[in-house]
């Protein structure tokens, strides 16, 4: 008989996750317990599904999620040392939610890849960390395309016209599935670091045509600003909008002291968003590859 059991995630068990993913997955991974307890409050996230497997004095060894997408599950883990005892809880978990498949996320050249290969685990695509770092000098501003406006987003207005903007954009990408804007909400607006002065929306006349999504650091992962999103409405794309959003973020973010700038994109992605990053200056810093088993 197993040695360890599963309960729910709760607020005291934050700082020993966050040193969990630490361990399991170092730079790729940086958190601290202040995201996690922002986990238990995101009304998106259902408490019986963010799981940790404790021993018998109650002691966190390991931790797993699973988000529910159609058929499929998505499993996010960290499990030093107990990853196969982990595998099996979020297995059963996914199967107990009626999924037909069940998908995880692992760093390319980290040892998991070759226990979930021997689970019946086959990669089926890869993301890409791009990284751009700048000197003192401030990065020169973005040519803007005729009829096209760059101006800072303005809360709650801009809400709902930059969600739908957004669904719009990423509407044609991989693997995508429309989301409620409450939904939406919880990852964006309501997130520990949402600061609206540097989101940026592009508009042609009234309409929305595209927005990037910027963060001037990530709390838990200080040194660096983050592009949460940046999307173009496909009407709008190759006009140089996409370009404009993200070269004016550069500049926004280096105004606020920011030095590096990162964001993650679909290696594959069909809209050439890969293109535009590395003749932006960018370049891949790390590959995360999704795994995907039948069940």
């Amino acid at each position: 008989m197993s040695a360890f059991r599963l309960r729910e995630l709760t607020e005291s068990d934050a700082d020993e996750v966050a040193r969990l993913f630490v361990e399991a997955w170092g730079e790729a991974r940086r958190m601290n317990g202040d995201e996690i307890r922002q986990w238990l409050a995101n009304e998106a996230l259902q408490a019986e599904n963010l799981l940790v497997v404790v021993d018998d004095d109650d002691r966190v060894v390991g931790y797993f999620d699973v988000w529910p997408e159609g058929e499929s599950v998505d499993v996010d883990l960290a499990a030093p040392g107990l990853w196969e005892e982990t595998l099996d809880h979020a297995e059963n978990r996914a199967r107990a939610l009626g999924a037909k498949r069940v998908r995880t996320f692992v760093s390319e050249g980290h040892d998991l890849a070759e226990r979930i290969s021997g689970r019946g685990y086959r990669p089926i695509r890869s993301s890409w960390t791009m990284e751009i770092e700048f000197g003192v000098e401030a990065p020169a501003e973005p040519v803007i395309p005729d009829g096209i406006e760059i101006r800072p987003y303005r809360h709650p207005h801009d809400e709902r016209a930059v969600y739908e903007a957004l669904q719009d954009a990423f509407a044609d990408h991989w693997d995508f599935h429309p989301e409620p804007i409450e939904q939406w909400r919880e990852f964006t607006v309501k997130w520990r670091n949402f600061d609206p002065d540097v989101w940026l929306v592009a508009l042609a006349g009234d309409e929305v045509v595209g927005a990037s999504l910027n963060y001037p650091e990530r709390a838990d992962d200080p040194g660096h600003g983050f592009v949460g999103t940046i999307g173009v409405r496909r009407p709008w794309r190759r006009r140089g909008v996409g370009e404009a959003l993200l070269r004016r973020t550069f500049a926004l973010l280096h105004a606020r002291g920011v030095r590096k700038v990162r964001l993650s994109v679909d290696s594959q992605n069909p809209t050439g968003a890969t293109r535009l990053y590395e003749r932006v200056g960018m370049s891949v810093l790390r590959q995360s590859n999704t795994w995907e088993r039948e069940l």
